[in-house]
């Protein structure tokens, strides 16, 4: 019986020694999964320029991540002079980590300056930094993977070169173990370009798209304690997200199309007014919602995101009123 018990535990040591190696190998020596950066030139029209400002402020609204924010106040303005130049989040409850944002002004000490285009497009849409290590995929270049094409991602970089260099360094992303290790898993190389963006003609798929490249999912999901998406309850709101100086706790709104907890009683006016004045349905000012940087979008554009928003099906889920001091 003592052979058979020595046998057993050493098959299981075994098993467990071979799990043990392929996390290992799968994490460590398999991941990230990466290409050498591309050997692309953004272009330096002026119609360039401007469709990346158009991406980077309106739509993507890169500039609310990257740069530092006047966080007591709605819509969390950037910081005068301070455009792209990176953001530290501070202490975040229940992160893993102490999140950052790169500078992304063409500094050369701090910033892009010294990136090649294709080092900052791999790094965008394949979540491969410079260095080679995996990206915190709270930057959604999962996202981007699937929503910004060659010329549109090109754009947002010749707009970046455009931007006064700023020297600020806002430190490197800290992510603690086990997520360290997971995140390395996440980047995959691009096999082709993501198809052009719909134009404005096609309201509905126009809004789609808008709906996943300004990434309104990422705060309106539903999720659970450890931050995990709950299945059923996309856009279902209830994230909770502190304010600055024990200013209280902005918590996400349900964006389906429930009539009774979401926004299916809102009229086009009231949803204009979430772009455009940063105010809810009740009158209150939105609080983390980046409605400065997507009140800047083309009423087009704004009135297919909305129409995107009518057709998400509708999940009856209270999401609590912000709890602003």
């Amino acid at each position: 019986m003592k052979k058979i018990v020595k046998r057993v535990l050493g098959a299981v040591a075994a098993l467990l020694l071979l799990a043990v190696l392929g996390v290992v190998v799968k994490f460590f020596v398999l991941s990230p999964r990466s290409r050498p950066a591309p050997n692309v030139t953004a272009p330096s029209t002026p119609e360039a320029i401007a469709r990346g400002k158009y991406l980077v402020h309106n739509v993507a609204a890169c500039i609310g991540c990257h740069s530092p924010v006047q966080e007591d106040k709605p819509g969390e303005p950037p910081v005068e002079g301070k455009l792209g130049a990176g953001r530290d989040f501070g202490d975040l409850p229940g992160f893993p980590g102490h999140l950052r944002a790169p500078n992304l002004t063409p500094d050369k000490e701090t910033g892009i300056g010294n990136f090649t285009d294709g080092e900052v497009l791999r790094a965008m849409r394949e979540g491969i930094a410079r260095d080679g290590r995996a990206l915190f995929p709270q930057m959604p270049y999962q996202t981007y993977a699937k929503t910004l094409s060659d010329e549109d991602a090109l754009s947002i970089i010749a707009y970046l070169r455009s931007l006064p260099a700023v020297k600020n360094d806002p430190g490197r992303m800290e992510v603690k173990f086990p997520v360290s290790m997971f995140i390395r898993g996440a980047p995959q190389p691009l096999g082709a370009s993501p198809p052009a963006a719909p134009a404005p003609a096609d309201k509905m798929a126009r809004g789609k798209w808008l709906l996943q490249v300004c990434s309104c999912g990422d705060c309106h999901d539903s999720v659970n304690d450890h931050h995990e998406k709950l299945p059923g309850k996309a856009f279902a709101g209830g994230q909770k997200f502190p304010l600055p100086n024990g200013k209280g706790i902005a918590i996400a709104s349900n964006i389906t199309s429930d009539k009774a907890t979401g926004i299916g009683a809102y009229s086009e006016e009231d949803l204009h007014r979430v772009f455009d004045e940063g105010k809810g349905k009740t009158g209150r000012s939105l609080y983390t919602m980046p409605w400065s940087y997507y009140g800047g979008m083309t009423k087009e554009d704004k009135d297919a995101l909305i129409a995107a928003l009518r057709e998400i099906p509708a999940v009856a889920n209270i999401a609590p009123p912000s709890e602003i001091k």
